[in-house]
């Protein structure tokens, strides 16, 4: 089954063609790539398939299921979650509180009342509670679940959004850029927790990223925008091969 299809998608912001026919078929379970240099548009695709934009043309269906031009609370129900370049933490909140946040449908939480409002699924808490630091043992972070946010390391901070993500049991995760401003070490670690994550919870991974260490070593297949149209696409090595995308992308 196709995990995504996406057929014609365009959308044009006053004169400028941001995305120009943007085709995209990726399986059930694929860990696929979307490159391209800076303003290529990526970003914007991301906003096309979770409906922060609405597009000018074309089709986005989710296993089947047509979800073009829905709002995002819609299309985040309908199983797609994402990350964000820069990352989106409720950084005065703890780290199981953040993870609490997805789990309560689209963070029903009043900072008023300093409550969650359970969803029906969940009877008690305790029970919310035991899921959130299940999702965080996943990824490490049990110990510090009752630290705030913002005193996690940057690159754990990256590791709790993809957690949050994964919280609202998604179809298919968008990651964009997750490795950005990470060293080295951090991005094999997130590497391995980028594999893990779609073998473990049995998703579907579209991610956007500039490190190609990264992208060569976990992205089977890619496709290659450039100036909103897609350049090339294939699998990995060979896309990553070819004259134009090594012109147009890596700049040589």
């Amino acid at each position: 089954m196709k995990a995504l299809e996406v057929k014609n998608l365009c959308i044009s912001f006053g004169g400028l063609r941001a995305v120009q026919g943007f085709d995209l078929s990726i399986e059930k379970g694929a860990l696929y790539g979307l490159i391209g240099p800076n303003g290529a548009g990526k970003t914007t695709v991301f906003n096309l398939l979770t409906g922060v934009y609405k597009p000018d043309e074309g089709i986005v269906k989710l296993e089947g299921k047509d979800i073009t031009g829905l709002k995002t609370t819609a299309i985040n129900r309908a199983g797609v979650a994402r990350t964000f370049q820069n990352i989106r933490l409720f950084k005065d909140m703890s780290v199981l509180d953040n993870v609490k946040a997805a789990l309560t449908d689209i963070y029903k939480y009043s900072t008023f009342a300093g409550i969650f409002r359970l969803p029906s699924y969940f009877k008690t808490e305790k029970l919310m509670n035991e899921k959130a630091t299940e999702i965080l043992e996943v990824f490490d972070l049990d110990k510090e679940k009752n630290i705030l946010a913002s005193n996690l390391p940057y690159g754990k901070q990256r590791k709790l959004e993809i957690a949050r993500a994964l919280a609202t049991n998604p179809k298919l995760l968008l990651l964009d850029e997750p490795a950005a401003g990470m060293n080295p070490n951090e991005t094999i670690e997130l590497m391995n927790t980028i594999r893990f994550v779609r073998d473990h919870f049995d998703i579907t991974v579209l991610l956007i990223e500039h490190d190609m260490k990264l992208v060569s070593g976990i992205c089977e297949e890619l496709t290659v925008l450039n100036f909103g149209e897609v350049l090339t696409k294939g699998k990995t090595s060979k896309v990553l091969n070819e004259p134009a995308v090594i012109t147009a992308y890596l700049g040589e």
